[in-house]
């Protein structure tokens, strides 16, 4: 592992960081769906007597994991822009500002696109398949430009919700604070696992869908940090002092 305050070379960050990991998790959500395992997992949940998921009507769960969980990249993309803005009038803040604005676009643009991509994709949701007490076909194609026949659910929006949270792993890299680097990075897997996991239990998502979700989040996260990160010399960062 390189030294805490030292930043990689170009090279290193892009092969690990841009591509080798996102390619990592784009082969196991690729692996989810054609393997089979993600209508396994959907059909180990689906009650065929009641001819539904039993926890697609929960109402806590709709409440705490479909609706509260979208704000959490939106709040946390907007306080991070909030810092970066005002580091132009705070002179104790500069130093966070290459890491905010790079968390403030991981975070809003990750679900801008996630919201866009759900127009052009055809997997719908588990409970939507005629197999599932749904009305619809198992798709044969996997992209549609048109926006009727898209299923509306890869890539997973509360999933990437979730994982939006890894840019806190690269931001801690990025201030030269090891212990919040890795604290983020658990933050970020925690958030993504449990909305994955809320979702699949209510019939909302497919495996592979939360996993596209990852992969997206994540190569967002590395790229936006690219220059703040990889762009340095090879001192690396300085450790950043605490907001004040």
């Amino acid at each position: 592992m390189l030294p805490a305050l030292r930043a990689p070379t170009r090279v290193w960050y892009f092969l690990t960081h841009v591509v080798g990991l996102t390619l990592i998790l784009i082969c196991l959500a690729w692996w989810a769906k054609d393997s089979g395992l993600d209508l396994q997992i959907a059909r180990m949940l689906f009650d065929p007597v009641r001819d539904d998921f039993p926890l697609h009507g929960s109402r806590w769960l709709e409440l705490l994991g479909h609706r509260v969980v979208l704000a959490l990249p939106i709040g946390v993309g907007l306080a991070a822009a909030g810092v970066a803005a005002a580091s132009y009038r705070i002179p104790a803040w500069r130093p966070w500002r290459g890491a905010a604005l790079a968390v403030a676009a991981t975070c809003l643009t990750g679900q801008l696109l996630i919201n866009q991509l759900k127009h052009h994709t055809t997997l719908p949701r588990p409970y939507d398949l005629d197999t599932l007490g749904g009305y619809t076909p198992y798709p044969l194609h996997w992209w549609t430009w048109g926006r009727a026949r898209a299923g509306g659910a890869l890539p997973s929006g509360h999933a990437g919700a979730g994982y939006a949270m890894l840019s806190l792993y690269f931001a801690g890299w990025a201030l030269g604070r090891p212990a919040w680097r890795w604290g983020g990075l658990a933050v970020g897997v925690a958030a993504g696992l449990g909305f994955s996991v809320v979702r699949i239990l209510q019939g909302a998502h497919f495996l592979s869908q939360t996993l596209w979700s990852a992969a997206l989040m994540w190569l967002l996260a590395a790229v936006f940090f690219y220059p703040v990160i990889a762009g340095r010399t090879a001192a690396g960062p300085a450790r950043v002092p605490p907001l004040s």
